[in-house]
């Protein structure tokens, strides 16, 4: 999870804004157009309408590229780009460049407490940072924790890499990987202020300084935001729903004392707080669509199938918004005062629960400090030695009420301190000799930890106690080395070839204080041949594997010994440690500038994901009665969760694609095609929905739309008096999805349409916006879930599905003013 620091303060990168009129121009932006390719360093948000694409640089593999000729999928968003589409979070950058970001299994159920990082449908459903399919980087250095809250307030740049990218960026990126780059402080005094003000009571503001500390070889720069997110619901009990907030301060040190060598320090701290979030919960009790309609599988012995949905469920549709209204987002959103002791004041005495933020209220609380140092040499021969080095700590209280109603049967907390620390260092050749190379070392070290008490009033419990099934104490030791190796053979054909050696040492304490370690040692290789006809196309084909990082089998690791004897007969094989996920990836991609004014880059993918974990909960025998954490009934009454391991094979294509339409005229798009499949799922707990069928191999991914597209136009014009003005339209679009992987039904996917208008003079610019101009209502993530109101509830029969919604229409006004 390692990326050493380029001296990206010597790059030059230019960019053209992206802008539309109306109607007309966004239908050519769906055909023809990227969500933002380029990149500036320019201090003003303006820029003079040309009658050419820019030229655009980025250091996805550790030096300065032309991204046209970077032999993989990449994506590059400048600041100004960031600002004037409104990105102003991950999940708001994932749309628009063709990845994911959501939180809990990507149901969004537990708000900004987890953020799960998915790429091309690689999607995992236990919700940890080792099920990410990409890493979140700042600066090179991995985040683990406190990634849904990432701030964008001093952020220069941002590089969006698909595909595995394990050799350079480690474990976590088997996927892809997104490396945000913050600003250096200039050599000048200068500042800026951004504030955005919605209609709803939303704000976003942000404000740096910077300058010259010791002439120009000290300047420091610091910035400071707040962010505050409007409820979108308010529950029964009067509570808010969907409310976030977000403060932090940063500052960054940049050491120039020549021009052979550069150092920088960087130090964030930030405070999260969210109010329960806006998650939705549809009962499908009663529900009889599912009466007559058949579905097929495979048996335990292997078998096809033939069954239909055993209790009710959703199998015509799932209901819409305007069907079932916002009664469905009410939760209990304060805390009754039997839970007070244990949640707030630590009666059971959790020892993560004790360094961990006091919350007194449903949601989120979250300190997260993170503190950087990245320092390069010049040597002799255009080499140079560069050094990274970054320590993230994360400590987040959160409570929920999992039974998503106000029925109040299933309360529960988590605690979740994690802390990381990266060292990098690297030495590299001469970028424009024909025969060039890097060779690097890095040293990763993580704790992650998460706790849960529960109350369980639907299972008969009046007094909290903590979860033995949902209790880890994770850590991680992984030293590797590093290197790539590029020839050109010519002017046209050019072979690189790039890999890391890693020890991958996990090792989980048990509840009971027991350690028990694994290590794995990978070989994570990239070969890729690439050929340019002319100089201003380059296809080329590249081989990868990827790997995600060990993790422990909780439900059985924690098991007492009568569980886990009753888990091994189940699952023989069981081991306190999952397989180690793997991917082999096959990719070939054209990328061409045709003309000035137009350019597109395509990939095509062939993904084969093996040992993908999927959690499957495992309950008392029905012979044991009500009595549980007996040799008879060793697990609690909620069961235990255990992870077992599937594969799946995932083909797609992504084609970006930018054009100059006129002078003042520019549009983009960004089009998403994915066909995901199991090639082997089994599912030991699906006998309460589907009967004798127990595995689904030749399903599709749940929650993966085939389809998904952004696009963007841009049409920028003159004023008098020094101003001048443009005019901005967004298009997203993600279509369908399979709300489980039983594939039973699919949602209808959802779109927003976003549009801009904003003056600029100088250093001064004042936009108008509104989000989801047509206020659509679709559902922003479908997933089945359980029935948990029933009183007492006996088993997990009834049958759900958890929603969230999008944003409802905003509108606002964005200033901005530089000196």
């Amino acid at each position: 999870m390692h990326l050493s620091p380029l001296p990206c303060h010597s790059l030059s990168l230019r960019s053209s804004s992206r802008i539309v009129p109306t109607g007309v121009a966004l239908a050519c932006a769906l055909l023809m157009g990227s969500p933002a390719l380029a990149q500036t360093t320019s201090a003003s948000e303006g820029q003079e309408a040309t009658n050419a694409l820019p030229t655009v640089t980025v250091t996805a593999r550790k030096r300065a590229e032309v991204m046209l000729d970077v032999p993989i999928s990449i994506q590059a968003l400048s600041e100004k780009e960031l600002r004037t589409s409104g990105i102003t979070d991950v999940k708001d950058l994932g749309e628009q460049t063709g990845f994911s970001f959501s939180s809990a299994q990507g149901t969004g159920a537990q708000g900004r407490s987890f953020g799960v990082v998915t790429f091309r449908g690689l999607q995992g459903e236990l919700n940890f940072p080792w099920e990410n399919s990409g890493g979140i980087f700042v600066d090179g250095i991995f985040v683990s924790g406190g990634v849904s809250g990432l701030g964008l307030g001093d952020v220069a740049r941002v590089e969006v890499l698909k595909g595995p990218q394990n050799a350079f960026f480690g474990r976590s990126t088997f996927g892809g990987a997104v490396n945000f780059v913050t600003k250096n402080p200039g050599t000048t005094l200068a500042g800026t202020v951004n504030a955005t003000l919605g209609n709803d009571g939303s704000n976003d503001v942000d404000a740096s300084i910077s300058g010259p500390l010791l002439g120009d070889k000290l300047t420091g720069r610091i910035t400071f935001g707040s962010k505050t997110k409007a409820a979108l619901f308010h529950a029964t009990d009067g509570g808010d729903m969907g409310a976030e907030s977000s403060r932090y301060v940063s500052g960054t040190l940049y050491f120039k004392p020549n021009e052979s060598v550069w150092v920088r320090l960087r130090g964030l701290y930030q405070q999260d707080e969210d109010s329960a979030p806006a998650t939705g919960m549809i009962s499908a009790n009663g529900n009889t669509s599912c009466t007559g309609k058949t579905y097929t599988g495979q048996n335990a012995s292997g078998a096809p199938v033939t069954y239909t949905p055993s209790v009710p469920y959703f199998c015509d549709g799932i209901p819409s918004y305007k069907e079932v209204g916002s009664k469905v987002f009410d939760a209990n959103t304060a805390l009754p005062a039997g839970v007070y002791a244990a949640f707030v004041d630590n009666s059971l005495g959790d020892p993560f629960l004790a360094k961990s933020p006091r919350l007194t209220h449903m949601g989120m609380k979250r300190e997260t400090l993170r503190l950087s140092t990245q320092a390069a040499v010049m040597l002799p021969y255009d080499m140079d030695v560069a050094f990274n080095a970054g320590y993230n700590e994360s400590n987040s209280t959160s409570i929920h009420d999992l039974d998503r109603s106000k029925a109040n049967a299933f309360l529960a907390l988590q605690t979740n301190p994690t802390r990381d620390l990266t060292l990098d260092a690297r030495l590299s050749t001469s970028p424009s000799n024909p025969l060039r190379g890097l060779l690097g070392a890095s040293y990763f070290v993580s704790t992650f930890q998460l706790s849960q008490i529960d109350l369980s009033s639907a299972f008969g419990q009046v007094s909290p106690t903590r979860s033995t099934g949902a209790y880890l104490d994770l850590r991680a030791h992984v030293p590797a080395v590093y290197g790539a190796v590029e020839y050109d053979i010519n002017d046209q054909w050019t072979v690189s070839a790039e890999a890391r050696y890693q020890k991958d040492k996990s090792a989980y304490v048990s509840l009971d204080g027991t350690e028990t370690s694994n290590t794995i040692n990978s070989w994570l290789p990239r070969v890729t041949l690439r050929y340019k006809p002319m100089a201003s196309m380059s296809a080329y084909v590249n081989l990868a594997r990827g790997v995600q990082p060990l993790t422990v089998n909780g439900g059985y690791a924690n098991a007492n010994a009568a569980g886990k004897a009753y888990l091994e007969a189940l699952f023989p094989g069981i081991t306190p440690f999952t397989p180690q996920p793997k991917l082999d990836s096959a990719e070939v991609g054209l990328k061409q500038q045709v003309s000035r004014t137009f350019q597109y880059a395509l990939a095509i993918y062939d993904q084969k994901w093996k040992n993908r974990l999927s959690g499957t909960t495992v309950f008392n025998p029905a012979s044991c009665g009500t009595t549980v954490n007996t040799p008879e009934c060793p697990f609690a009454t909620s069961g235990t969760g255990v992870t077992i391991s599937n594969e799946a094979r995932i083909r797609g294509l992504e084609l970006t694609v930018d054009a100059q339409l006129t002078p003042s005229w520019t549009a983009g798009g960004y089009l998403d095609y994915k066909d995901a499949t199991w090639t082997k799922f089994d599912a030991a707990n699906a006998a309460v929905l589907t009967g004798s069928a127990v595995a689904f191999d030749g399903n599709h991914l749940a929650r993966l739309p085939k389809f998904s597209v952004s696009a963007n136009t841009t049409y920028r014009f003159g004023l008098s008096d020094g101003w001048s003005g443009y005019t901005r339209g967004d298009l997203t679009w993600v279509g369908k999805r399979w709300e489980t992987d039983f594939n039973f039904t699919q949602d209808d996917g959802y779109k927003r349409f976003d549009l801009r208008l904003g003056f600029e003079k100088k250093d001064l610019l004042i936009e108008l916006f509104a989000r989801n101009v047509f206020n659509a209502q679709d559902w922003a993530t479908v997933s089945r879930y359980f029935d948990l109101t029933a009183q007492p509830l006996t088993n997990f029969n009834r049958q759900a599905v958890q929603v969230t919604l999008q944003d409802p229409r905003t509108v606002g006004v964005r200033l901005r003013y530089g000196f």
